[in-house]
């Protein structure tokens, strides 16, 4: 479960404050598939931000799984993010020079309680069921658009978050890579019963999900 509750974010810019997100409340249940939608500077990447512990309210509170994430510490926000956050960007963030293997347990990495058999059989595993195992010891600058974002996604899912944030993860992509992606990300949030919050301006593919919501309508610092 999520919920944000009162939540204002402000910047100091040049000396100016700034209000960039003002909600009075969202709630997301377990499981759940939502696409927020919105013009650019609506609010929609702070809002992601917020739910990953990235930063926290100026005002406010966000609670993930019942823990009030804003009264933590920013390592021990760091730590909640690297075991329950599974986070996918438009421009992929991969290392072009590492390997798809070595991109894909990077998030093991934190973390001391993996061999490295385990960590490799980890990423085979999710690389499988993204359907690019074949391509686990290219280097990424090698590989498709696509490609990438299967590796991605991959990456993002090798710690079983309970959550999946993707921002705008099919923006770079044509039409059919675009929809192809979009639909392995359901499938695997649904097997995995992990809620999954998904940024996009692709309105062919909002069908997909249970919920849409415009953002625009519920930042009150932009009305």
């Amino acid at each position: 479960m999520i919920k944000l509750k009162d939540i204002e974010m402000r910047y100091n810019d040049n000396g100016q404050e700034i209000l960039a997100l003002k909600l009075k409340e969202l709630d997301i249940s377990e499981g759940k598939q939502v696409a927020f939608v919105g013009a650019s500077g609506s609010g929609k990447t702070t809002l992601f931000n917020l739910i990953s512990g990235m930063i926290v309210p100026t005002e406010g509170s966000v609670q993930v799984n019942d823990l009030d994430i804003t009264s933590l510490k920013e390592s021990e926000r760091d730590l909640f993010r690297a075991n329950h956050i599974g986070y996918i960007f438009q421009d992929f963030n991969l290392f072009n020079e590492f390997t798809v293997l070595q991109n894909v347990i990077l998030p093991l990495s934190f973390s001391k309680s993996y061999s490295k058999k385990e960590m490799n059989d980890l990423a085979k595993n999710v690389l499988k069921q993204v359907g690019i195992e074949e391509k686990i010891n290219q280097k990424v600058k090698t590989l498709s658009g696509g490609e990438k974002q299967r590796v991605a996604i991959a990456r993002s899912i090798i710690n079983a978050p309970d959550i999946i944030l993707a921002d705008e993860p099919t923006g770079n992509l044509d039409y059919k890579n675009g929809t192809k992606i979009m639909e392995i990300l359901t499938k695997i949030a649904r097997e995995k019963n992990a809620t999954l919050i998904v940024i996009t301006h692709n309105n062919s593919q909002l069908d997909m999900f249970d919920e849409v919501i415009d953002i625009e309508k519920m930042n009150e610092a932009i009305k």
